[in-house]
Parts: C-alpha cells; structure tokens; sequence
C-alpha cells in the first residue's frame, strides 16, 4: 500500500523548519531594532524545530520494509542551492523598518507558497543540521518486479554518509516519495 501524500500542514511545517535557521539569524539581527520582529522570528525558530520534530517522529512510526537500491544519487548540492536564498536578508540593509519587515514578510509568504507546491520538502537544511543527507534514489522492494514500484524514484534521506546501489536498506516509507533510513546491510 502507497503512503499518503503529506498533509498541508505538514508541508507548512517543513517548510518552517527549512527556514528555521533564518528567522534564528534575522531575530539575533533584529534584537534591538525591532524587537516584534524578534520575537515573531524567535516564535518561527521555534514552530520549525517542532515541525521537525513532528515530521521526523510520525514518519517513524509507520512500518519499515527493506529496499534493493537500484540507482543513487546524492543531492546535498540541492540543499547548498536552497540554503543561497538565505543571502536575501543579509544583502540588504535591514533598519527594522515596515518596508523592510513586509518585505521579507513577503518574501517568505511567496517562497513558502512556491516551496510547498513544488514539492521541496525534502530540500531543507535544518534535516541537514541534523545529520540528514538527501538521495534521490530508485528502490525495489527485494523479491519483486522494479516495473511494479511506480512512484520510484523517490527521495532517501541518510544519517550515514554513503549508500551504493544494490545496497539493501532498511528504510520508513514516509510519504510516496521519500524514505527514511533506519539501517543497511549490503
């Protein structure tokens, strides 16, 4: 049976946690010039590391099965490209007025909007602080037909810091498309 597709509040709160370490930066930026701001950032710090959280524990209760790797590849280079969009709030000169709070306000709401439409979830370096890697991966299920895997390939994030293909994985099938390693054998 298919895992279901994440609830929208599930993709708010990974993408929360994707930018929790920004609104970590700008709230220690802020704190003096405009203390609503840091507060409210402070707040968002906050309500991400619990959506992590969340994410993280619900996908573990789901069952494990274990996965033939047929093909891996690694994309922690997706998360570094992610992570630039970080820049916009320190290129600027950030005085802590409204122009500059709706602004980033914007921002935030635009990317957000586009992050979860566009099924970036899993690009988020707050799993990456916490140990994670991303590999896009096209697994099989030992003992049946690859044809028969139509959702693959998906997503495998990766406390270790190698996978090969023909590794066996034992792996939470969290959403349709992403997996998350609980341990390997080859």
């Amino acid at each position: 049976m298919l895992a279901e597709m994440p609830r929208r509040w599930v993709l708010w709160a990974l993408f929360l946690s994707s930018y929790s370490p920004l609104f970590l930066l700008v709230a220690l930026r802020t704190i003096g010039t405009s203390d609503i701001l840091a507060l409210g950032c402070g707040v968002l710090t906050f309500l991400g590391l619990v959506g992590t959280y969340l994410f993280l524990t619900t996908g573990k209760k789901k069952g494990t099965r274990n996965y033939q790797l047929a093909a891996v590849e690694n994309h922690d280079s997706d998360v570094a490209a992610y992570t630039a969009t970080y820049l916009l709030p320190f290129l600027t000169v950030f005085s802590g007025t409204w122009q500059d709070i709706t602004s980033l306000a914007v921002f935030v709401v635009i990317f957000g909007i586009v992050y979860v439409r566009s099924r970036l979830i899993y690009v988020n370096p707050m799993l990456s602080l916490l140990g994670f890697r991303l590999w896009r991966v096209i697994p099989v299920t030992p003992g049946s037909k690859q044809e028969n895997n139509a959702n693959w390939p998906c997503f495998l994030l990766v406390r270790n810091d190698e996978i090969k293909a023909d590794q066996i994985v034992e792996a939470w099938r969290v959403t349709e498309d992403l997996l998350i390693l609980k341990g390997g054998k080859s």
